[in-house]
């Protein structure tokens, strides 16, 4: 990932979007009842827009030092800033508060103000214990790539806990680009994130995660490496100053969960020459042999896996053979096609299989799109599970090193085969979650009755147009499938105990290239179901809309850009925590302008609804919030935590279950 800052607003006499009035109830309602959206040519500032004259650039022209660092659009920009150019000063702004930067998202601990149930209710549970907090890190990431903050974490001594809760807040003030930020204990990741883009005048964001479902973890004492590589020079001044807390406190329970007992490492292992142990692929081979115990009796592989570099926009990219096809216009294309798998592969037999959800930087596309909301995952990025259970009769068999492998494919269009060909790079790791039998000597057995992999099913469909010899257009759609069913009988202690894993993955793309590449339509739709013997659960991401075009002048170029994107889950909210279920649904829309001698604007609004089990009485059992901004400010805001703020807990979630259709 590498992205740059915004800062310099748009002009006084710069045209803005016109506001449109938020109403929170109908907002909402449109989006759990039935949402229609309309994509539209964008919208951009062109007041005194000259001709368009595709690589025509002046000897000197006047440009932000931003217009040459655009990620998405990088090759289209080269032309004016190979030129000598003026380059403009930043302005600089008054002292103001920092602007606060904020993904929506369902917190997961309730604020006393908000608790579900009544105040009766809440007083018949009886006292809590003590709740304490540990600083675990206060660190400013200035040039860091390579330097990884190192600390120690020791579990707390003076309050009793069950629950654990990290709050990461970040500060910058300057010019930089966004950075990706991994927390490791140890060998093990446990929290990806990435940053904001600073201002002028700085910027404040935080993100609260619950850690719970790492308590095996978090009882013993660990070395803490977050890295966040960062570059501080002349041109980028924003340095990170970030902080990391964790709270442990017991709140009384009411469907707990039970954490896995053991949690072992699928990553690089560096942590004892004081570095992150992610893989990069495709340079790396992501694969390890762990040991599990002989009285395990569940397991759970969770994934982190990020696109990044040449792979940041991967939903974006062509088959390889297209690469070519706006050489002269647009450059060589980014390859590979849109398509990418990751499987986990034991023995090299495949286990599981992911597809990937798509997650934008704030720096992606427009930056102007994510000020000050960011897109869904950006805080927290996603993590993907496969319960591999049904295979431990052969990780148990005691016969040799058995091997977990972490592969990223795409779709090979030319021989109709999944490849392992991908850009530069995707970032992997992968933790194991392990329950053991309640006899610690019981040795586990079983036999693998149905291992049903079919090959995947994929089309593609392309379409290009030319007109007088020369590449006008080209369309691409696409569709994948990909179905798993494993089961095994497993011998615990408590008898006999079917282990089962499925799956069923669906992905479709719609890709349109126009104006010599100058012009991307994308749509791209995502959705399955899992299960095993405990739990089950669906999700789609809905359809990612992006309609973004590059409009070159004579001495400036504008970027517009479109975007739609969502999701909704259903059932077991993670298999590493089986007892949270529930419903969640999302939907964000946003459009934004950039020229490339006066800066951008932009507006962005998201509706998100969840209910959940309660594990506890100070859980988050409904959720709903409203929100739009225009032009860097929250225009409209509406939020609902266990119905707190519009009456009773009862009435707030039978709401939010009408939003949903519950």
């Amino acid at each position: 990932m590498k992205s740059i800052k915004y800062s310099v607003l748009p002009s006084a006499g710069q045209p803005r979007k016109p506001k449109t009035k938020l109403y929170p109830l109908y907002l909402l309602l449109a989006l759990f009842g039935g949402f229609s959206f309309y994509l539209f040519a964008p919208s951009s500032i062109r007041d005194g827009v000259s001709e368009a004259q595709p690589g025509l650039s002046p000897r000197q022209i006047n440009i932000l030092r931003e217009a040459c660092n655009l990620r998405f659009w990088k090759r289209r920009v080269l032309s004016y800033c190979q030129e000598p150019a003026w380059i403009i000063p930043e302005v600089t702004e008054a002292d103001r508060a920092p602007l606060r930067v904020f993904e929506v998202y369902t917190p997961p601990r309730a604020s006393p103000q908000s608790l579900a149930g009544s105040a009766e209710e809440q007083a018949a549970m009886g006292a809590k214990g003590k709740e304490c907090q540990q600083v675990l890190m206060e660190h400013t990431f200035g040039f860091s790539y390579g330097q990884p903050f190192v600390g120690e974490y020791i579990p707390p001594t003076d309050c009793e806990w069950t629950n654990v809760l990290f709050n990461l807040t970040v500060t910058s003030k300057g010019r930089q680009y966004d950075r990706l930020g991994l927390l490791f204990l140890g060998d093990i990741e446990v929290w990806r994130t990435s940053t904001a883009e600073p201002t002028s005048y700085g910027i404040v964001f935080s993100y609260v995660k619950d850690m719970t479902h790492l308590t095996s973890l978090l009882r013993r004492p660990q070395k803490i490496i977050f890295d966040l590589g960062n570059l501080v020079n002349d041109v980028y001044t924003g340095s990170f100053k970030a902080t990391l807390t964790a709270t442990f406190y017991s709140p009384h329970p009411i469907s707990p969960s039970k954490p896995a007992d053991i949690i072992l490492p699928i990553s690089a292992q560096r942590s004892s020459q004081n570095q992150p142990s992610h893989f990069s692929l495709p340079e790396d081979r992501a694969i390890v042999s762990p040991k599990l115990p002989p009285n395990t009796i569940r397991a759970v592989v969770s994934i982190t896996a990020t696109g990044n570099a040449d792979e940041e926009f991967w939903y974006t990219n062509v088959p390889t053979e297209y690469t070519s096809t706006f050489l002269d216009s647009a450059g060589i294309l980014p390859g590979y096609g849109p398509f990418r798998e990751l499987q986990v592969l034991i023995d090299s037999r495949p286990a599981g299989y992911i597809f990937p959800e798509i997650t934008v930087f704030t720096g992606g596309i427009v930056p102007t799109l994510w000020r000050p909301i960011v897109a869904p995952g950006t805080y927290n990025l996603p993590e993907y599970e496969v319960d591999i259970s049904p295979f431990l009769p052969i990780l148990l068999d005691g016969a040799g090193n058995h091997t977990i492998e972490l592969v990223v494919n795409s779709y090979d269009t030319t021989t109709h085969s999944i490849s392992t060909a991908i850009g530069t790079d995707w970032l992997v790791s992968g933790r194991v979650h392990i329950w053991t039998d309640p006899s610690p000597s019981w040795r586990t057995t079983g036999t693998l009755h149905l291992y049903n992999t079919p090959t995947i099913t994929a089309t593609i469909t392309p379409s290009l147009t030319t007109e007088n010899g020369v590449n006008t257009s080209l369309s691409l759609t696409f569709s994948a499938a990909r179905n798993l069913a494993v089961a095994t009988t497993l011998q615990t202690s408590q008898g006999k105990q079917t282990a089962a894993w499925t799956q069923s993955l669906q992905w479709s793309a719609m890709t349109y290239f126009s104006s010599g590449g100058n012009r991307q339509l994308v749509s791209i739709s995502i959705s399955g179901s899992e299960s095993t013997s405990y739990d089950s659960r669906s999700w789609s991401q809905d359809p990612f809309v992006l309609d973004t075009v590059y409009i070159p002048a004579t001495d400036y170029f504008t970027i517009d850009a479109n975007l739609r994107m969502g999701m909704q889950n259903s059932g077991i909210k993670s298999f590493s925590e089986p007892t949270t279920t529930g419903k969640l649904r999302t939907r964000l829309s946003a459009q934004a302008s950039w020229r490339s001698d006066q800066g951008g604007n932009g507006t962005t609004s998201q509706v998100w609804g969840e209910l959940r089990t309660l594990e506890n009485d100070e859980g988050v059992a409904s959720y709903g919030r409203a929100v739009e901004a225009v032009d860097g400010a929250v225009k409209e805001d509406w939020e609902r935590i266990n119905g707190a703020a519009s009456g009773a807990w009862t009435q707030g979630r039978e709401m939010v279950e009408e939003l949903l259709g519950a």
